[in-house]
């Protein structure tokens, strides 16, 4: 049996006129008249054998049963955008095969880059953070975002983000803190993860060299991966080392903080890389400024630590 139901237009004046609690208003977003916007109204409402609005003078309400049929109609316009707009994607939107590390992509560029993509590119991107050096072209990814001290010489590359270290904590720990030499006396979270290819060679060591002290005799925990720590501060009290994404949602949230104004930078570095030629294809070229552009944003938020590297050296900001 074919189900029966009021014109779309009809649907469409009464979901903006109960969205804005007026005629007039609806009109201007529908770029029709308020009678007009009136006249639907009221063929639902014949239609139903109950009003949707009380009118008042120079205002109206809705009624309960339109209350509940705004928000029901609500919802299905907000299906059927969302239908359309993938329908479109389909038709107009190229798909840009990404290789990044599950962090960087976990923690900043699926959120940052990925809504950007669709909307203001009408580009989708399919991340694969399955392996570390995928090989790019053929059926394999377009373009890749790699952590190296230099990338591979046959591909076009650019850099795109150094990550540094610092000492990361919660603020109840933080109050605690009253020098660098306190730190080990409330537990430190190491990673396991070698810098710049050295085996062994962390960020706790040339961080605490900058501050004049020695090494870290012991650690409280070790963890696998710089996200993997960070996240185990928050949960522990212990204290981590580390920074930019990996650290910016919980320092934006308050949960943790970052004391130490001074920072240690690994030579290497996060590069953006694809086969050489195909940096100035379009979809290419749109996702190497999305990056840079979140990359500059992220720069900024940091924009007060005095940088030094692994030998102590101090870096230009």
């Amino acid at each position: 049996m074919t189900r029966r139901l009021p014109s779309m237009n009809a649907l469409r004046s009464f979901e903006a006129a109960a969205r804005h609690q007026s005629f007039a208003l609806a009109a201007v977003e529908l770029n029709v008249s308020p009678a007009a916007v009136g006249f639907q109204v009221k063929r639902i409402e014949e239609d139903l054998g109950f009003p949707l609005f009380i009118r008042k003078h120079k205002a109206i309400e809705l009624t309960r049963e339109g209350t509940n049929l705004m928000r029901q109609l609500t919802k299905g316009f907000d299906i059927i955008g969302s239908a359309w707009q993938q329908a479109e994607m389909l038709n107009q939107s190229n798909t840009l095969k990404v290789t990044a590390p599950v962090a960087l992509v976990k923690r900043w560029l699926f959120d940052e880059i990925s809504q950007k993509a669709r909307s203001r590119y009408k580009m989708q991107i399919s991340w694969d953070m399955s392996q570390m050096n995928r090989r790019l072209g053929g059926s394999g990814p377009d373009a890749a975002i790699r952590y190296a001290i230099a990338p591979d010489r046959d591909l076009f590359s650019e850099p795109i983000l150094r990550p540094w270290f610092t000492p990361l904590m919660r603020p109840d720990i933080a109050r605690k803190v009253k020098s660098a030499a306190d730190l080990e006396k409330h537990g430190l979270i190491n990673v396991d993860f070698s810098q710049d290819g050295v085996s062994g060679l962390t960020a706790w060591a040339p961080w605490n060299a900058v501050q004049g002290l020695k090494p870290p005799t012991q650690y409280e925990m070790v963890c696998a991966d710089t996200i993997t720590a960070i996240d185990m501060a928050v949960e522990t009290g212990y204290i981590a080392i580390g920074g930019y994404f990996a650290a910016l949602e919980h320092v934006a949230s308050g949960r943790l903080v970052a004391p130490f104004n001074t920072a240690v930078c690994p030579k290497s570095q996060f590069w953006f890389v694809c086969e050489k030629g195909r940096e100035l294809e379009p979809e290419i070229l749109s996702f190497r400024n999305a990056v840079k552009d979140c990359a500059t944003r992220l720069k900024a938020s940091f924009d007060d630590l005095v940088m030094f590297n692994f030998r102590g050296a101090q870096l230009s900001n």
